[in-house]
Parts: C-alpha cells; sequence; structure tokens
C-alpha cells in the first residue's frame, strides 16, 4: 500500500465567506487561508542591497552556532528572523510573534521559515561568549570599514540602559533617569556624523565610568592598520584622564576630551577671570584662551583650551528684589539695581590636536550628534528591550540591533544622500508598502501597493534603489567588496565626495593603500 504524503495528511481549509452590510452597501468578504502577501513589501529592495555586498550570507556562514540535532532549526533561519525583527522596530524577543506565517518575507530574505522566539533566544545562548564577540566586531567592522580609509572621527559615550527585573549584570550605578534602579551600561563606539556603529560593549551598570570604555577602544586602535585609523578619538568628562589620554599617545592617536572641572582645573580658570586677561573667539558666543596645564595625576604639561560664554538674562525683571513678606503694607516689589559682575559659563577642552580654538570648540559641540544616536537606537530600535537573564545575550543581541542599524541606515541613505533618516519616519515610509508574491511561467513576480502621504516618495525611491543595484550586480567583473564599496560611494557622497571608495579588504586580506 503506497505511503501518504504529508500533504496528503495536512487539512484542508476551506475559505471563509461572509457577506457583510456596509454604508456603500453588500460586501463580500473571502478570508485567503496561506495567501502569498507580506506587509513588508520593501524586502525586495533591501534583500538586493544585502546581496550587493554579501552582508547576509557572510554574516551567517562565519556565525559560531552550532546544532547537532536534526530537528534544530537552520542559522539562517534564526539570524534572518532576528532580522525581521530588528527592522520591525520589535523590542522584545516574544514580538517576532507577530511575523509567525510570513512566508513571502522569508523567501525574499533566502530563509527558509520563520523561527519561534524561544528558538532566536535559545540560539543566542547557545553561542560561545568570546566566539560571538568576535563574530560580531568583525562584520560590524566590515560594514564600514572602507569609508575609514576617508578622515573621520571617533566618538566614544556610555550610554545607561534602565533594567526591570533580575537579569545579569544589572547593578546599581550611574543612573540619570532612574536613581536607584539597577542597570547595564552601553559603552558605544560611533564614526561621528556618519551615524554608523563601529561596536558596542554591554557591561554592568556600576561600570559607567570611561575606563571600562578602553578594553575595546585599545583593541580597536590596535586592530586598525595606520591609514584606517581615525583622525582623532572624541569623548566627554569620562574620558578627560590621564589613562585615556595616554593611551591615546602610546598609539599615536590625536583626542579631544572635556576636562572636568577639579581643584587644580578652577584654579586655572580663576587665574584666567581677570580684566587683563585677553580672550578671543571662541565661536558659537564662546571665548577662548590657548594654554597649558598639568594636573597632580598627568605625567605632563598639555594643551588645554579654555571656553567661557556669559550667561544670558532671560528676562529685566530678574533683577534682585525685596521680597513682599518684608514690606509693612502689600505694595509692588521694588526692583533693587546691583553692579554685579557677569556670570559665566565655563568648558575646558584637553587635546593633541593643532587646530585653531575656534575650530575645537566647534568639533566638541558637534559631538551632541552622538547624543542623537543613542536616543534613535534606545527609543526607536531595540536596545530598550531584548534583555535576558544571561548577560551574554544581552551582549550579542545588542551587536545585532547595532550592525542592523546600520544596514539599515546605509539603505536608507542611498534614498536620501543628504540627510539622515531616523527609523520612526523611515520605517513607517518604506514598511507601508504591501506586497503580494506570483509565480507564473518559471517567474516571481511580486506585486506592491502603498498608500500614505509618503507613497509617491517611497515608489520613486525605491525604484530608483533597485535601478542603481541592478547596474552594480550586473557588474559580472565586481567581487562583493568592490560591489560594497560602490554602494557606500552613492550612500555617503555627501561626506566623501564624488571620488568613489576602494575596497580596503578582499576576503580576510587586508589591501595596501595605493
Amino acid at each position: 500500500m503506497p505511503s501518504r504524503s504529508k500533504s496528503d495528511d495536512a487539512p484542508v481549509r476551506e475559505a471563509i465567506k461572509q457577506k457583510l452590510q456596509t454604508p456603500s452597501g453588500v460586501i463580500h468578504s473571502i478570508w485567503e487561508q496561506q495567501a502569498p502577501i507580506t506587509l513588508h513589501g520593501y524586502l525586495p529592495y533591501f534583500s538586493e542591497y544585502l546581496l550587493s555586498g554579501d552582508l547576509f550570507s557572510t554574516w551567517h556562514i562565519d556565525c559560531p552556532l552550532e546544532y547537532r540535532s536534526n530537528n534544530a532549526p537552520k542559522v539562517p533561519d534564526v539570524l534572518g528572523t532576528a532580522v525581521l525583527s530588528v527592522l520591525s522596530g520589535h523590542t522584545r524577543f516574544c514580538h517576532s510573534a507577530e511575523l509567525y506565517g510570513d512566508e513571502v518575507a522569508a523567501e525574499l530574505l533566502g530563509i527558509n521559515k520563520v523561527v519561534s522566539h524561544d528558538s532566536l533566544s535559545r540560539a543566542l545562548g547557545k553561542m560561545e561568549e568570546d566566539k560571538g564577540r568576535e563574530w560580531m566586531q568583525k562584520h560590524l567592522l566590515q560594514t564600514s570599514e572602507t569609508l575609514l580609509q576617508k578622515p573621520y572621527i571617533l566618538d566614544m559615550d556610555p550610554t545607561v540602559k534602565v533594567i526591570y527585573g533580575h537579569q545579569e549584570g544589572a547593578t546599581k550605578g550611574y543612573n540619570p533617569t532612574k536613581p536607584g534602579r539597577p542597570s547595564l551600561c552601553y559603552h558605544t563606539y560611533f564614526v561621528a556624523n556618519l551615524r554608523l556603529l563601529l561596536d558596542v560593549d554591554v557591561r554592568p551598570g556600576n561600570e559607567t565610568a570611561g575606563c571600562y570604555s578602553h578594553t575595546r577602544l585599545w583593541s580597536l586602535l590596535d586592530q586598525l592598520p595606520d591609514h584606517l585609523r581615525p583622525s582623532f578619538v572624541r569623548g566627554d568628562i569620562a574620558f578627560g584622564n590621564e589613562a585615556t589620554i595616554r593611551g591615546c599617545e602610546e598609539r599615536g592617536v590625536n583626542f579631544l576630551f572635556k576636562l572636568r572641572q577639579s581643584k587644580k582645573v578652577k584654579e586655572l580658570i580663576k587665574s584666567l577671570a581677570i580684566p587683563e586677561q585677553e580672550w578671543e573667539d571662541g565661536g558659537d558666543g564662546w571665548r577662548c584662551v590657548d594654554t597649558t596645564l598639568r594636573l597632580s595625576g598627568w605625567t605632563k604639561a598639555r594643551r588645554v583650551v579654555v571656553y567661557r560664554r556669559q550667561r544670558r538674562k532671560e528676562e529685566d525683571s530678574e533683577l534682585a528684589q525685596l521680597p513682599e513678606a518684608d514690606l509693612d503694607q502689600p505694595l509692588l516689589p521694588m526692583p533693587i539695581l546691583t553692579d554685579e559682575e557677569p556670570l559665566y559659563d565655563y568648558s575646558v577642552l584637553v587635546t593633541s590636536l593643532d587646530q585653531r580654538p575656534v575650530a575645537l570648540g566647534q568639533s566638541y559641540r558637534d559631538r551632541a550628534d552622538c547624543e542623537n544616536c543613542l536616543d534613535e537606537l534606545k527609543n526607536q530600535w531595540g536596545w530598550g528591550g531584548f534583555t535576558s537573564q544571561e548577560l551574554k545575550r544581552t551582549q550579542l543581541m545588542a551587536s545585532i540591533v547595532a550592525l542592523i542599524y546600520n544596514w539599515w541606515n546605509i539603505f536608507c541613505r542611498l534614498a536620501e544622500p543628504d540627510r539622515h533618516m531616523e527609523a520612526t519616519t523611515s520605517r513607517p515610509a518604506f514598511q507601508k508598502v504591501i506586497g503580494r508574491l506570483v509565480k507564473t511561467g518559471g517567474q516571481k513576480i511580486i506585486r506592491l501597493s502603498v498608500t500614505g502621504e509618503t507613497a509617491d516618495w517611497a515608489q520613486r525611491v525605491l525604484t530608483e534603489i533597485g535601478t542603481f543595484l541592478e547596474q552594480v550586480l550586473t557588474a559580472a567583473q565586481l567581487t562583493p567588496t568592490q560591489r560594497w564599496a560602490h554602494v557606500l560611494s552613492r550612500a555617503f557622497s555627501r561626506f566623501i565626495g564624488s571620488e568613489p571608495l576602494h575596497p580596503v579588504t578582499e576576503g580576510d586580506q587586508l589591501l595596501l593603500p595605493i
């Protein structure tokens, strides 16, 4: 007796039909089971973009995750589910359940199926911590290393993530938003202005000091050849100390840090706050003095620039007044004019750069863009969630979110090279595209529809991206790294100009600069 196939055993689900009364008349509704539609209609373009640099394929091939059971999910399926979940704006592992049954999205990304959220979480816990960290560091760097041959600034900034629950590493430390609550600290390393992450290091909440950023900072600088190192390293008062400064000097890397106003720094400010001292223009309303300083813990004197700006008077009515309670009768308070010296806000920078003070001040003020990146990652991407009882899983997921954040930002740069598009605007614009996959005559056709205010814009830019990527992929003589260099050249043309980028590595081999 012939055996029955699994498809024969599967129950046949009939379409559900209903007649509905609506203001426009009778509507006949038919529920289509397993219809080939997806809410991720932008995925054909995003998948082609990933294919142009072999980003997703090399990422899952290098993954140190290993399964021994025949019933275990496939590694590409696990990582593909993570990609779809993060792109959808999810912040919890369980949120990936919204993707169940989207076979079209899985096929467009090149995976077999969307796995369960338990499979995703367990997969991260199954990886060896050191191998998983090396794997993510490699691919985070490969995404943007071609851009590093151009002058750039390396921004460092730790950010605090409040934890609710019992997670490994959640300890009480510096927590400005929820004082007294346990937290984790994400030590981040950005390519300034481009909003690209080179790495993230997740540490317990009581390790927010700048010294805890040293481990990855030194390994990153030592890993980069001279022609890929940053023009200078930039950070706030957490990094204005001897250990960080000396480490940069030993590696021949310039730095720009803000100094904490310690006793000797205040003495320097006081010595300069005299009428005889000339203050030059520091830009943006600041005045400055260029000098040198050697603190007690420093091995030598270094260049410092002291900036000051007069505090603004909000209203003329802020003059000192007699309180009404001190008057014998309720009269209007009488203003008392005072002849006080103007009050100033001070900021002190230490640097090894030879730039003019006005340029140094502007360079440090530009560091504020780093805060925008952290705000976007924590509130619009998955850094506000994806916590686990194991710090290893939290670290891996933070790195995965950072990688997909880089991928998405570069993809959006292909659409709008002149500006950065935050996820709160770019994701809704692209994810309103609905796709229906049709297979006929040996071809796969996806029919796309989009509504909303940005419908015309989304159709136009996705079509332009598709045209550009088709030209890149058609050039058979180009290797994946060369194709990726072309993608980066177009995406960041505003920053690098018309001169195209060239790969800095081929496979695992470093290419020497020409």
